[in-house]
């Protein structure tokens, strides 16, 4: 099948019906997924993120992350991106890097770039159990991260391009298009962090929804997935709490 009978069809390359939201996402947020590693990388991506071709030392901290259970995501700005002129003496910026944990009342997210590799992957054990890093600064806002990985699933590409570029112009600074974050059947996929708070399907008044929840503190049920590094059965029963007229309270979350 090619992607071009994927997409007139729209069908995820799976075979089944996507991002209409007829099928319940509740509850399908990644159980294992609370420590987090993020790697600026423009392209391209392969199928699994590890396999991407990134620097020495970026390359060798995605493996040590592997190794340890901390989630690894390629991230980039929203867009077409430009790559240096033929000739250019201009050197690129070093790639941006993000530590994080998702777990508990308290998650964090820290910032540096390429260039502080070698010490975060000295570091990395820690972070695999929740300790904070001496690495790069802490991160003061929300970042909001879209999936628009094609390589794992043509729907994620088709939907989160938009999707992400949309929330960008809204948001700026704030949005990473990112490699797949798991359920791309609920394309477009959207994860607010430090929380991890994951929702699906969502286009652009149901994204901005979320966002507007997660500023005030607050959970938007609709499209609500879970939270990154819950037990499915407690994001399952936190659904349910706030279908039932509960809390909806970040701070309430399991």
């Amino acid at each position: 099948m090619t992607a071009g009978t994927v997409l007139a069809r729209g069908v995820c390359e799976h075979g089944a019906a996507c991002h209409d939201g007829t099928e319940s996402a509740a509850a399908s947020a990644p159980a294992n997924a609370r420590a987090w590693l993020l790697l600026e990388h423009n392209g391209p991506w392969p199928h699994d993120a590890a396999e991407a071709e990134l620097p020495g030392p970026l390359r060798a901290l995605a493996g040590r992350a592997g190794e340890l259970g901390v989630r690894l995501q390629l991230i980039r700005r929203p867009g077409r991106q430009r790559r240096p002129a033929a000739g250019s003496v201009t050197a690129a910026p070093a790639p941006s890097v993000l530590a994080g944990w998702t777990a508990g009342a308290s998650p964090w997210l820290r910032r540096g770039d390429g260039t502080g590799a070698g010490q975060l992957a000295t570091e990395l054990p820690g972070l695999a159990e929740g300790r904070v890093p001496a690495f790069g600064v802490p991160v003061t806002e929300p970042l909001f991260l879209v999936c628009t990985h094609g390589r794992r699933d043509v729907c994620c590409a088709r939907l989160g391009g938009p999707l992400a570029r949309n929330l960008a112009r809204r948001h700026p600074g704030q949005v990473w298009e990112t490699t797949h974050v798991g359920g791309h059947r609920f394309a477009a996929n959207l994860v607010l962090l430090p929380h991890g708070l994951y929702y699906g399907p969502v286009a652009g008044a149901s994204a901005e929804a979320a966002i507007a929840a997660y500023a005030r503190g607050e959970v938007a049920p609709d499209r609500y997935r879970g939270r990154a590094g819950q037990p499915q059965q407690a994001q399952a029963a936190d659904h349910a709490r706030m279908r039932a007229g509960a809390s909806r309270s970040v701070s309430s979350l399991a």
